[in-house]
């Protein structure tokens, strides 16, 4: 059976003690094959697989956004005379770059979505926001 890319990732994170919604979603993922049959059936299967793994890819881009959200949290939580420490400033922007990049990503994705769900028939699009939502910019 064919294991999804991010699972190592997520049982990585679980069994350090993260917690996270967009965890326990991607955790509640099990990769299943329906038993053959008619066409129309596959191609519904096939439709809802493309779908989940387009979540799937959303959630662990909010996944790493939750977890990389937290280490800045941590950095920014240090005594303020770290903050004039060439190490820690370099370490600070490496993340917020990782930070913008990931937000940039997780857009796109949820995009990405929206407009296979609109490909699908799927016309009620607005609860994307909620299901998903993007964090702010960090500085």
């Amino acid at each position: 059976m064919w294991d999804p890319p991010w699972k190592h990732l997520v049982e990585q994170l679980k069994s350090q003690g993260v917690e996270s919604p967009y965890l326990d979603r991607l955790r509640e993922r099990i990769p299943t094959r329906g038993a053959p049959g008619d066409l129309q059936r596959e191609l519904l299967e096939e439709m809802a697989s493309s779908l989940r793994r387009a979540e799937d890819k959303i959630n662990l881009l909010l996944l790493k956004l939750d977890v990389l959200g937290k280490e800045l949290d941590a950095l920014d939580a240090l005594d303020v005379k770290r903050a004039r420490d060439a190490a820690w400033v370099k370490a600070r922007e490496k993340k917020l770059a990782s930070h913008a990049q990931l937000r940039k990503e997780a857009e796109r994705a949820v995009w990405e979505l929206r407009v296979q769900r609109e490909a699908l028939g799927f016309r009620r699009n607005e609860l994307l926001a909620g299901l998903y939502p993007i964090p702010g910019e960090r500085g």
